[in-house]
């Protein structure tokens, strides 16, 4: 069988001088007729002068051998000679082939050629002209066989017309199909289609009975015969020249893979397998009878290797007679497979990046998604802030007009020129409600104040023994004249037994907890209505529940009942008051504890709350008291504390009385010394505004032996160097800066108490 691919559109002929000499004349006046894009290169000197063309003369002596290169906008062709002095005849070489055309100017480079750059120039000019118009270039070579057809006596070593005119065709599809491949491969197409029709398209110029592309470490799942978990070996693509021949598609060499994975590492290096007929090999006898059972007769084998990994191969068959491989078809297999390892490479760049791009556009979607969360979140926020102070305005609104209102009128009667004073009984009924007015108020700022400090974490439980009866009591008493007003039915129901009737844990913040409980209670419960108590204890917690009949919570609001500042009910319209802090300080108290609340309710038939705490031990004390000097025989060491501002009085306070110490507190800066001392103390904690006092108990303290005298601590928002170098020269022990958390306050403490051991 005749392969048009058996040359490499190489034409070789001896000819006579004449007709070289025509030869040679073609190629000048070519140059001149293609234009001034195109270059001439010869070892002569210059016969002919054009402006149209870019003439090189190149200083080259190359054996006995004359050579033209002509490169023109269409198509590159080069003619070489070597001169039989005797017998006046040439060896003429005519190439169209743009890599022998390369390979023979490397030759010139190794060579006594003293113009390397332009040669190297004139490679890289070859290879960019490589895909060309197939009419210029037959046009050219039938004037060139012409020629050679004229020299009667010439001997032709190669082709007829026809078969250079099949090998021209054939070198012009080749060039076609790989542009066509990476027309494809920038147009973005389906890397199936691609390699599905570069297949089909390369089958029938190998005019081959089977082309195929075996893939290496394909998921499992690609075939549906598989039953493996672990990538397999298998045919994805197949091109066949006639429908009797067997399909290979999907087939996996299970058999005969370990002759395969042998091979491996020879073909990731370039290695390529050449069967012509496999009769004639010594194959293993898997192997032989896979190809058999195949219709194998002879193949070509070459890799396919993408980013410097094996890919695949790319296997020719011939199914029912030998053939002999030439090397051309060889090469253009394996130019076949680097397209198709150039589509596999850019299909993964562009699979990759498709990946990123989804993972951006993910990424995008998260962060608008968070943005008009956060957007929603301000929103609602806003609404909420705005709700909050109309509550706000209306609660202290109500009880201020009536302080205002009242107070005045008691005070334009007692003013009065004409003495009209209001009876006794009125100014007292004044007097009460403006009390109650007060009460009111301050119990507002009160839960601002309390919510603000439990959120902020600055609150620490005084954990202490108390009774739940008489916690349960006591709460009740306050609300049940407010109860009696609006003829509600208060009950209590203990199921306590009496080893459980006391309980650890802040007595004051679990009163509030109920009080919060039970009040809301009532506040929405109608006249007629009831309020029910409970308190029992389960494991190892003790349980509150307050249940009502009162108007009940649809069930898609319960999770807003305890957000801070939110009330179900629009301010503007609500018929109960209240600034939406009670449920929300209760959860806060209530988890401080490490308790949990729960709602169950029924619009119309009321609500039970119930919550869960669990006991609290009593606080152990962080700091040995046997590292203070100066302790008197006492179970727990006296501080005094000595702080202008309340509040920060009060935290330092619980913090020490938390952990063991017994506390002072003095807000009088005018406190005289020697009644300090009668209390003992072991530490001293004084503002920095009262810095006398600090002085004065210093030289005090000098005075006592080292068994007897106190710590003094210094407390100030902040201290500077000089004024730190001051006092403690003046004998004060430490300072406490107001920005100082619970646990360094601790830690400095004990840190003071071990200074002295």
């Amino acid at each position: 069988m005749y392969s048009l691919l058996k040359s490499s559109l190489v034409y070789k002929q001896i000819v006579s001088e004449r007709i070289f000499s025509l030869l040679r004349t073609v190629w000048y006046t070519t140059a001149e007729s293609s234009g001034k894009n195109t270059i001439l290169a010869t070892n002569e000197r210059q016969l002919y002068s054009s402006q149209n063309y870019k003439k090189i003369y190149l200083n080259c002596q190359f054996e006995t051998e004359s050579f033209y290169l002509l490169i023109t906008p269409y198509f590159s062709a080069l003619l070489c000679g070597k001169h039989n002095v005797p017998n006046n005849k040439y060896k003429a070489k005519i190439i169209f082939d743009y890599r022998t055309i390369k390979a023979y100017l490397q030759r010139l480079n190794k060579s006594n050629c003293d113009k390397f750059n332009i040669i190297e120039n004139l490679q890289k000019k070859v290879t960019d002209r490589l895909d060309t118009s197939s009419d210029c270039l037959q046009d050219f070579a039938t004037k060139t066989i012409c020629l050679l057809e004229e020299d009667k006596n010439s001997y032709f070593n190669c082709h007829t017309k026809s078969s250079m005119e099949e090998l021209l065709f054939s070198h012009t599809e080749q060039n076609r199909l790989f542009a066509r491949i990476e027309t494809e491969i920038t147009k973005g197409t389906a890397l199936w289609q691609i390699i599905q029709t570069t297949l089909e398209d390369g089958r029938e110029l190998l005019q081959s009975d089977r082309l195929l592309i075996y893939q290496l470490d394909v998921s499992a799942d690609y075939s549906t015969n598989s039953q493996l978990s672990q990538p397999i070996d298998v045919v994805t693509y197949e091109a066949k020249s006639r429908d009797d021949i067997l399909s290979s598609l999907y087939f996996q060499e299970r058999d005969c893979s370990r002759n395969l994975s042998e091979c491996r590492h020879k073909y990731h290096q370039g290695f390529s397998l050449v069967l012509d007929d496999i009769e004639r090999y010594n194959l293993p006898d898997c192997l032989r009878s896979l190809m058999q059972k195949m219709q194998v007769r002879a193949e070509v084998v070459v890799p396919i290797n993408v980013r410097g990994k094996l890919w695949g191969l790319a296997i020719a068959h011939q199914c029912f007679v030998p053939r002999q491989w030439h090397s051309d078809e060889i090469g253009f297999l394996r130019r076949l497979s680097e397209k198709i390892a150039m589509a596999i490479e850019h299909d993964c760049s562009y699979q990759k990046l498709k990946q990123q791009k989804e993972f951006l556009e993910q990424q995008v979607k998260i962060q608008a998604r968070q943005i008009r969360n956060a957007l929603i979140s301000a929103q609602t926020a806003a609404r909420s802030k705005h709700e909050f102070l109309g509550s706000m305005s209306h609660e202290l609104r109500t009880p201020l007009t009536r302080v205002m209102g009242l107070s005045s009128t008691l005070l334009q009667s007692s003013l009065s020129k004409d003495r009209i004073t209001l009876p006794l009984e009125k100014q007292q009924q004044y007097l009460k409600i403006i009390h109650e007015s007060g009460k009111n108020l301050l119990t507002i700022i009160d839960n601002i104040l309390d919510f603000s400090e439990v959120e902020s974490g600055n609150y620490l439980l005084n954990i202490e023994q108390i009774s739940l009866g008489d916690l349960a009591h006591e709460v009740l008493q306050k609300v049940r004249f407010e109860a009696q007003e609006k003829q509600i039915a208060l009950e209590l129901e203990l199921k306590i037994k009496d080893e459980r009737y006391s309980f650890k844990g802040d007595r004051e913040k679990l009163a509030e907890i109920l009080l919060n409980l039970v009040g809301n209670a009532i506040k929405f419960t109608n006249s007629g209505g009831k309020v029910t108590v409970r308190i029992w204890y389960e494991s190892e917690r003790a349980v509150f529940q307050v249940e009502d009949t009162g108007i009940g919570i649809a069930k898609k609001e319960i999770p807003l009942l305890f957000e801070k500042f939110k009330q179900l009910e629009d301010f503007r319209r609500r018929t109960h008051g209240g600034t939406g802090l009670g449920l929300a300080l209760t959860k806060q108290l209530i988890e401080l504890h490490s308790g949990t609340i729960e709602v169950r309710s029924t619009i119309g038939k009321g609500a039970i709350f119930t919550v869960y705490l669990p006991e609290r031990n009593l606080p152990q004390p962080n700091i040995k008291k046997s590292q203070f000097i100066g302790r008197l025989g006492n179970e727990v060491d006296n501080v005094v504390l000595i702080v202008e501002n309340e509040d920060n009085a009060t935290f330092i306070s619980q913090l020490l009385t938390a952990i063991g110490y017994k506390v002072v507190l003095s807000v009088d800066s005018s406190i005289d010394i020697n009644r300090i001392e009668l209390l003992e103390p072991t530490i001293i904690i004084v503002d920095k505004k009262s810095s006398a006092i600090a002085t004065n108990l210093s030289q005090k303290n000098k005075q006592k032996p080292n068994n007897g005298r106190v710590k003094i601590l210094l407390w100030c928002s902040q201290i500077s160097a000089s004024e730190w170098q001051y006092f403690s020269k003046n004998g004060v022990d430490d300072y406490l800066l107001e920005t100082t958390n619970s646990l360094q306050i601790i830690k400095k403490l004990k840190d003071l108490g071990q200074s002295d051991l």
